[in-house]
């Protein structure tokens, strides 16, 4: 038994010696070019080792490597797919006897890789030799068993001491995409006791001139592993974006995440931008954006519940959703906001013309005031619209569009293959109410508009100011409008615009003229009359219907009625040059008997012409017309003169007015023929 002892002891003695003093002898660079070789062989690249090899047995398996690099792809840009600075590997013995893996120490240094995809969309990760070596299918079971994976032994465990990677790089080209990438600075440190102990990730990376942190923590991960559940904490922070997730993982066929979510944007624009994708979107728009409630996820799909959301200065909160397993985005939404301004999100309002006319407007009226805005000839991209397809549904306390403020509101919005569906259900609109629809389609590359409109009891002032800085007709209306365009640009849609309407306007008033006081001093009336502030028109109902033909809108049902003057009218206001040429007639009530139509009308008719471009109106008496409605009846006139009436004072009777006294109008047909003509 001695003895047996003793030579156990030397058998142990020279054991330990040899795993001691045989790799201080053996010198290991002249393996090197062994190991070149198979590194050949398996994967058809040259490996380069520069550095010095150290190798210790016990009492772990170490392994040092320094200044090592592997050959790129044949055609790539850098010389080497990778290259490490030092590498230093510590692995236990024992546990290896039972299958599990135990890393005491891996520690590598200064990787730098680089990852491209060619012209052809091959990558240089592919290896050419791992592609040769696949198996054939004949030959011997036992030669073709040994290589197969599941033949070869399982790990049953993982255990992780200190695993750090330092400052590393990584670089990616996509010469097919156009797409270039680098992270550098990569900083990372894992720990994992075992695989059913928490496993942490903590680091740091720098892209885009910017530094991204990251750390992960799972209870279980080899529950996770066997498609189980497992709690899971996930935070990345950056000054473009902050992201965090707290809640349980599974892993089946794809990864599914449930718990609360967080995600915080400073700014989508910058954001978009640090990731090499600037948004070419017109506004102010797009800044801060955050989001935050209940996530469930399973590869592709992602629902967000309880969310509440703040985009600009839209807050709101409701259900969202995302399915991104077709050939585009599906976007889901049902949110309930405080405001809804789209104002950020709209291009720039047209600057009126520097000096003179805009162009394509019509000159007319006095000429005096500054020429109005135009329609840009900008083309109009909508090919955004094909980027995802959507379906959201608003409710809103109230919505803005530039100067339009819209109250309570019920709002859908659908958005599929290219065309966009916005319904109005229900609006509040200034004392009012109405609902509306409008469609844009931009499937053929140029944008179709359609819209509907019923609107009842609004306030006519305001809601015509906030439109369109017109303020010149009060009243409580009511209106409906149908119309549809095409076109490229804003003057094409304008040119294009075809439809029809009718609106009604009760107890308001025309701002800028007194038409009874027109028609009672017409004789003394100037050729022109513009606009003037202190005069209106007070009316019990004003209505017509409207169509619009190419651009061109046409009414020729006007009506007018007020307390002392009934009028018609009819006439057009073409869009494109921005003008107006219409043509008013009031008549004068003998009697202010009601407003009904129940009056006399015995009064003379006298049409105003109501001409020139939209920032400079002018309103025009026609006392020409006035004339030939008098004299219709010459022989009546040649009668009179026979009779031996003076001419002077027939003309006086013909035209309103047209007597001396305190009005200060014409005494005789000279005078009058001053007013018309103007010398």
């Amino acid at each position: 038994m001695k003895k047996l002892l003793i030579g156990l002891g030397v058998v142990v003695v020279l054991l330990l010696a040899a795993v001691i003093v045989i790799p201080m002898l053996v010198p290991l660079d002249s393996y090197k070019g062994e190991i070149q070789a198979r590194a050949k062989e398996a994967t058809g690249r040259d490996l380069r080792i520069d550095g010095e090899i150290s190798l210790s047995l016990l009492p772990v398996i170490a392994v040092s490597v320094e200044d090592v690099g592997i050959s790129n792809a044949p055609g790539a840009t850098a010389p080497e797919m990778a290259t490490i600075d030092r590498l230093d590997v510590a692995l236990q013995i024992w546990p290896l006897l039972s299958g599990e893996v135990a890393v005491d120490r891996f520690i590598l240094e200064q990787p730098v890789i680089n990852l491209e995809v060619d012209a052809n969309g091959r990558p240089n990760w592919q290896f050419e030799a791992a592609e040769a070596t696949a198996p054939s299918g004949g030959g011997s079971g036992d030669s073709a068993g040994s290589g197969g994976g599941d033949s070869g032994a399982t790990v049953s465990e993982i255990r992780l001491g200190e695993v750090r990677l330092v400052d590393g790089t990584l670089n990616y080209i996509d010469r097919q995409g156009g797409q270039e990438i680098t992270v550098s600075e990569v900083n990372m440190e894992l720990s994992l006791p075992s695989l059913s102990s928490p496993f942490a990730a903590d680091g740091s990376a720098v892209w885009n001139g910017e530094t991204v942190s990251l750390e992960i923590a799972a209870e279980n991960p080899r529950a996770l592993m066997a498609g189980e559940t497992t709690n899971l904490a996930m935070k990345v922070d950056s000054a473009p974006v902050a992201f965090s997730f707290d809640g349980a993982a599974r892993k089946t066929d794809a990864l599914g995440l449930q718990g609360a979510l967080s995600l915080d944007i400073p700014s989508v624009r910058e954001l978009a931008a640090w990731t090499g994708n600037p948004i070419d979107f017109p506004g102010e728009g797009l800044g801060p954006f955050s989001i935050a409630g209940d996530l469930e996820m399973m590869g592709a799909k992602v629902a967000l519940t309880g969310a509440k959301i703040r985009f600009d200065e839209i807050n709101g909160e409701g259900l969202f959703s995302v399915d991104a397993t077709g050939a585009k985005p599906a976007i889901k939404a049902e949110l309930t906001v405080d405001e809804l301004n789209v104002n950020p999100y709209l291009p720039p309002e047209q600057e009126p013309a520097a000096g003179g006319q805009a162009s394509g407007q019509a000159s007319g009226g006095s000429g005096g005031g500054d020429a109005g805005g135009d329609w840009s000839d900008e083309p109009i991209d909508v090919s955004g619209l094909g980027a995802v397809n959507a379906d959201f549904a608003f409710k809103a306390g109230g919505i803005q569009y530039r100067d339009v403020k819209i109250g309570q509101s019920n709002l859908t919005v659908v958005l599929q293959n290219s065309k966009l569906t916005a319904d109005l259900a229900e609006m509040q609109l200034y004392e009012g109410s109405g609902k509306g629809k409008i469609v844009l389609d931009g499937s053929s590359g140029k944008p179709s508009i359609s819209a509907d409109f019923d609107l009842a009891n609004f306030q006519a002032g305001p809601f015509l100011q906030d439109l369109a800085k017109f303020d010149r007709i009060l009243g409580t209306t009511e209106s409906k409008l149908s119309v549809k365009t095409t076109g490229g640009t804003q003057r094409e849609l304008v040119s294009n615009l075809n439809g029809n309407g009718a609106v009604v306007f009760r107890d308001g008033a025309i701002k800028g003229v007194n038409l009874a006081a027109m028609v009672r001093n017409i004789s003394t009336a100037s050729l022109e009359q513009s606009f003037d502030e202190a005069q209106a028109t007070d009316f019990a109902e004003l209505s017509g219907t409207f169509t619009i033909d190419k651009g061109i809108v046409s009414n020729d049902d006007l009506a007018l009625i007020a307390p002392l003057v009934r009028m018609t009218g009819a006439g057009k206001v073409p869009l494109p040059p921005r003008t107006v040429d219409y043509v008013v007639k009031p008549k004068l009530v003998a009697t202010v008997e009601g407003q009904g139509g129940g009056g006399d009308l015995a009064g003379v008719t006298v049409p105003v012409k109501v001409t020139g471009p939209w920032h400079d109106i002018s309103y025009k008496p026609d006392l020409e017309s006035v004339l030939k409605e008098q004299m219709k009846d010459p022989g009546a006139v040649i009668e009179k003169l026979q009779d031996g009436e003076n001419p002077e004072e027939m003309l006086k009777d013909l035209v309103p007015g047209g007597g001396s006294g305190s009005d200060g109008g014409s005494s005789s047909p000279l005078d009058l023929k001053k007013g018309l003509l103007g010398n």
